[in-house]
């Protein structure tokens, strides 16, 4: 689209280039500009503004619906890509990318609805008021990987859906195994689960596929079925919106492309969620662990936003301490579910040892955080480990 064009919600408004994926306009309105915007990981990126019109006029040329039953791989994935699904849960890597991969690679499918991370519960609502669909689309998931074994994994402290996924099962008798978990962070990651899950370690440097798993989050199941048999494209999603700072509605369903802080009744958004109550310490996209913090507020939802928090100085913990030395504790290493050293990539990073980061196995950082939780000095280990790999990257020099 260029400015002044007309749009509708679910029309295509971006065609990606090699390796991404389709984008639709989440309202109907007319094109304002095509210009560097906030964006929620940080800097300004190029984005399409839309003057929305508030009348929310469906597109006309939505894709038919598809005969999951009798699909053609090949469609399915073109339509996935064109339904513009991403990882929704983390990461917002390609879907159609990630199934072609793994399709004859698996012998088994993992769907996580394990929000691990405090506050998080937009996928416990979707297993809630769309159980069926989502066990219809771990079904779907399987049959399109050709997976032998079928896994819904559940948090242990979402007891009423979990009870509600087992009715259902025993009701339709789907081919699903629903699994419960300890609610314990950062066991939802993908690495955990599918230790968890099958007993299997995934080795340094390596993927769940290579050792026959695959791993997709629920909401990102979901937007498969709703491609499929729906025709629909990722133009809304479920949000968390949560904190001390915050009014504490229960999640919202969200446009897209809609700004944080946007109007009541325009589609999400924290004032759509009821405002702010108190004043925020820090405000985040994402869990309190892997966040990224926002400190424009004019950045949009995007796809694999899954939470909003509003967290208070109490909450925060020590969001304002000065940072001190390393006293050599070691909790940072007792603390780390991959058995890194996160002082040794400390003292590596501040003391210019870039020689010795090649030995410290970086590449198996989930970047869950832990490490600059439990650090009593506050040093911000998660950030110097990121820093790391930037400079392994970028062949040993530091920026």
């Amino acid at each position: 689209v260029k400015p002044g064009d007309k749009v509708t919600v679910g029309q295509v408004i971006a065609k990606p280039e090699e390796g991404g994926v389709y984008v639709h306009s989440s309202v109907s309105g007319r094109v304002r500009a095509i210009e560097p915007r906030p964006h929620p990981w940080g800097g300004r990126w190029d984005a399409i503004v839309i003057d929305n019109d508030g009348q929310d006029t469906a597109c006309p040329d939505l894709p038919e619906p598809m005969d999951w039953s009798r699909m053609d791989r090949a469609q399915v994935l073109e339509r996935i890509c064109q339904a513009g699904i991403t990882s929704m849960g983390g990461g917002a890597s390609p879907t159609h990318l990630r199934i072609a991969r793994s399709v004859g690679r698996v012998d088994t499918l993992i769907v996580s609805a394990a929000e691990c991370e405090p506050y998080l519960t937009a996928d416990h609502r979707l297993l809630l008021e769309h159980g069926d669909q989502v066990l219809q689309s771990v079904q779907m998931l399987s049959q399109l990987l050709r997976a032998d074994r079928a896994v819904l994994v559940v948090a242990g402290d979402k007891l009423n859906a979990g009870e509600f996924l087992e009715r259902r099962l025993r009701r339709k008798r789907r081919s699903v195994e629903l699994v419960t978990i300890e609610t314990r962070y950062p066991l939802g990651m993908e690495k955990q689960l599918v230790r968890t899950i099958t007993g299997r370690e995934v080795p340094p440097g390596q993927s769940a596929v290579d050792v026959k798993c695959a791993v997709f989050n629920v909401a990102t199941a979901y937007m498969v079925r709703a491609a499929l048999l729906e025709g629909q494209p990722v133009t809304h999603r479920a949000v968390t919106v949560s904190g001390g700072g915050g009014a504490r509605p229960p999640p919202q369903w969200v446009a897209r492309r809609a700004p944080q802080p946007c109007r009541r009744g325009s589609g999400g958004g924290l004032e759509a969620a009821g405002g702010r109550k108190a004043a925020p310490a820090i405000i985040l996209t994402g869990g309190p662990m892997t966040g990224t913090v926002q400190t424009d507020l004019e950045a949009p939802v995007v796809k694999n936003t899954n939470a909003l928090l509003c967290l208070t100085k109490q909450e925060h913990g020590g969001a304002d301490q000065p940072e001190t030395v390393c006293v050599r504790c070691g909790h940072c290493v007792s603390s780390c579910p991959m058995n890194l050293n996160p002082a040794f990539v400390y003292r590596a990073v501040r003391m210019g040892e870039t020689d010795r980061l090649p030995q410290l196995h970086l590449e198996d950082c989930m970047e869950c955080g832990c490490c600059s939780y439990i650090c009593p000095s506050h040093i911000p280990l998660a950030d110097l480990v990121r820093q790391a790999r930037t400079i392994l990257a970028e062949g040993g020099k530091q920026a």
